[in-house]
């Protein structure tokens, strides 16, 4: 659609229930923009996020830090390179390494943040920093049919209105009606809410510019399993020298026995049953500080890891094993 249609399709919904549409606008983009990540993967100069994000002061994107919980197509001619050229239209060099940081804009306001395929924790950003920021309805990998800034955000309204009135949902929470979607949006409690648990559906968020970590983060969350660990050690450190919220985000955590291959596939068990024995004695407990030892290890002795595949294979494996834990723990 069309920013017209756009407007006009939005406004006809909220008109049918006395919702003046930039209210609603507005209340959504005063909601956080959330960055979920993994704390403890391994950077391409061999140190954990965590550790360069202190030593950096910024948080980077994966041109720059080689890390990714998604898909390794950050290099010139991969499928993100290709997708960003085509959606901020050759904006940025074709050699630039400082691009976008991805998030997600957290409209339901799920305290393990807006998209947690992408990482355990997650930043919360200032407000002010959405005026840098474009949107897109989904995943940049789907190519989503609409792409804007925060003055043409009834764009996405429009896409989400439109699944609300033909999917009837908004993102993975069911709706039994426009009029109940409305009131869901419309809320504006500052509490969070329980685990989202959202593996596929966002507000994609590109933030454009440095996102620095004294100026742009409000909070840092982080999964309780991390306590009395050294990331945990490492966490609250890095909230007491950028003058960040620390806060923790109940763990998440699953029986061995419980993960079937259905989910994920058949290797899921299998590596699961492998990371409980190196690294959770056997107790048949997973959760992301464990999930985290096991991604280290393979990437520093992949050997270790050859009966379950090969290095490309187990990232993946590893990576849809914390899609097992973020929506079933």
């Amino acid at each position: 659609m069309h920013f017209n249609d756009c407007w006009n399709f939005s406004q006809q919904i909220c008109n049918k229930y006395g919702v003046e549409v930039n209210n609603l606008v507005n209340l959504l983009l005063d909601k956080s923009i959330t960055i979920n990540f993994h704390p403890d993967r391994i950077s391409n100069n061999g140190k954990t996020i965590l550790e360069n994000l202190l030593e950096q002061g910024n948080y980077y994107g994966q041109f720059k830090t080689g890390t990714t919980n998604g898909g390794k197509t950050a290099f010139n001619g991969g499928d993100r390179f290709l997708w960003e050229q085509r959606i901020f239209f050759d904006a940025y060099p074709n050699n630039s390494l400082d691009r976008p940081v991805y998030g997600a804009l957290n409209i339901l306001k799920y305290i393990d943040g807006a998209s947690v395929r992408f990482g355990s924790c997650h930043f919360t950003l200032k407000k002010e920093i959405v005026e840098r920021c474009t949107f897109c309805y989904g995943d940049s990998s789907t190519n989503p049919k609409v792409s804007c800034t925060y003055d043409t955000f009834i764009c996405v309204l429009a896409d989400l209105l439109d699944d609300v009135k033909n999917n009837g949902k908004i993102l993975n929470q069911v709706v039994l009606s426009e009029q109940q979607a409305l009131a869901i949006l419309l809320n504006n409690s500052k509490k969070l809410k329980a685990l989202g648990r959202n593996l596929d559906f966002c507000i994609e968020t590109h933030i454009h510019g440095d996102v620095n970590l004294m100026s742009d983060i409000d909070s840092f969350f982080i999964d309780e399993s991390y306590r009395e660990t050294i990331i945990g050690k490492n966490a609250e450190e890095l909230c007491q020298k950028y003058e960040i919220k620390l806060e923790w985000i109940p763990v998440r955590q699953i029986s061995v026995e419980e993960i079937e291959e259905l989910f994920r596939g058949p290797m899921i068990p299998l590596i699961a049953k492998k990371i409980d024995t190196m690294f959770g004695n056997n107790n048949g407990i997973l959760n992301a500080a464990i999930l985290g030892e096991a991604s280290r290890n393979s990437h520093n002795y992949p050997e270790k890891w050859m009966d379950i595949g090969n290095e490309e294979e187990v990232f993946q494996y590893i990576k849809q094993l914390w899609h097992t834990i973020g929506f079933f723990g």
